[in-house]
């Protein structure tokens, strides 16, 4: 057989470089392929290799870096997928491959994987263990809140706080709270609280919207930085129906931003009934105290070596009557000081929820400017002063 003159003789290189021009623009600006992912294998590059399979016929998969980095979640041996890309050859070994440049699972979404996998990680990192769960003050004064200044959340939260505990202070620290940058703002919110240690928990959170809308919530960042936090953190993003990484790993979980505030305080009528009882019991403690305090010294007094020696008795009689001055002054001292600031605090209190209280009925009994709770501290001919939703009138005790 004769060998043409005119022949053109390839090299390997350039056979493989035709053969991937060819396969290359078989379908024009790439074609979609519906397959199984195999012998996944992500590399220290962060390139993604992998094997697609439809059961009867494979072809090796690749996924540059550029791409990965953009994908959202982590694909997984056995996912059902449609990908689309470019049939290629990978000319340095002549291996025919599929080089992906969009993957989207079928069935599940990518969302939705995304969601499971990065919840599945922090609770295997304990997230979300209750023991790292920290207490709610009990009684806060002053309450950071990081959501949108101009959404409805904000707007309930302050509604319900106002209504609900009108002595305490709201501090908002406005925030995106969807879209691009929304995370890593609320991310700053928090630190920022956190950094300065001015206020005694948080609210994060927003109102309803779609699951793209609410979407920053589920950051893996955000969750470490709200598992960080050395301040109570209340999350409270979209509906009851809503669920976040946030909520999963936040000290609270709120179903709605009106019901974090409700959470957050309790009812000025009942923290005024709370101190109310404190000033009781603080009375019964005092009044057992000095009445141990005078029994013990009866004792003392009652003794044979204070009664034999006259000149003994003398020196001790003074003694003792210093002692009994002295137990009286700080009884009377420290009664007036307990009083005084519990006096303060019911009036400032009490101040606020009055009007609702006069008119349910009630009325307000004053001796010289000073409330009167209890018929037994008055005495015949005091003159009072009776405050009504309406007017004051004075009264004279009769007995």
């Amino acid at each position: 057989m004769s060998v043409p003159d005119n022949r053109r003789i390839y090299t390997v290189t350039e056979l493989n470089t035709l053969c991937r021009k060819t396969l290359e623009n078989i379908e024009p600006g790439g074609l979609w392929l519906k397959a199984e992912l195999r012998n996944l294998k992500i590399h220290s590059s962060g390139h993604f290799y992998f094997a697609l399979t439809d059961g009867e016929s494979t072809i090796d998969g690749v996924m540059w870096r550029n791409i990965a980095a953009q994908l959202g979640f982590k694909p997984e041996n056995g996912m059902e997928v449609e990908v689309f890309g470019t049939p290629t050859l990978y000319e340095k070994n002549g291996r025919f491959q599929f080089s992906v440049s969009r993957l989207i699972p079928v069935g599940e979404g990518a969302r939705a994987i995304a969601f499971r996998q990065l919840k599945e990680k922090l609770a295997a990192e304990g997230l979300f263990d209750p023991e790292y769960k920290k207490t709610l003050p009990k009684y806060p004064f002053r309450i950071g809140v990081v959501t949108s200044a101009t959404g409805a959340a904000v707007r309930d939260i302050v509604n319900v706080l106002r209504r609900r505990a009108p002595y305490v202070t709201i501090i908002l620290r406005p925030a995106k709270v969807q879209g691009e940058g929304a995370a890593k703002d609320i991310i700053a919110g928090i630190t920022e609280f956190n950094d300065f240690d001015d206020v005694d928990l948080l609210i994060i959170g927003r109102g309803g919207g779609s699951e793209e809308d609410l979407w920053c919530f589920n950051d893996e960042q955000l969750a470490r930085t709200i598992f960080a936090s050395e301040l109570p953190i209340i999350s409270a993003v979209g509906h009851e129906i809503d669920f976040t990484i946030s909520d999963f790993v936040a000290d609270v979980r709120a179903p709605t931003p009106s019901a974090a505030a409700e959470i957050a305080v309790r009812d000025n009528d009942e923290l005024l009934s709370v101190i109310l009882g404190s000033y009781d019991s603080i009375r019964k403690n005092l009044k057992q105290y000095t009445g141990n305090y005078l029994e013990r010294l009866n004792s003392v007094l009652s003794r044979p070596a204070w009664l034999e020696p006259l000149r003994r008795i003398h020196d001790s009689e003074q003694r003792i009557d210093e002692l009994v001055v002295f137990a009286e002054t700080a009884e009377k001292l420290y009664l007036e000081r307990a009083f005084s600031k519990i006096n303060t605090l019911i009036g400032r209190l009490s101040g606020f929820g009055i009007e609702r209280t006069l008119r349910r009925g009630f009325a307000i009994v004053r001796r010289d400017g000073k409330i009167i709770t209890r018929g037994n501290e008055l005495q015949t001919d005091d003159l009072l002063t009776i405050r009504f939703i309406d007017k004051e009138r004075s009264v004279t005790v009769i007995e």
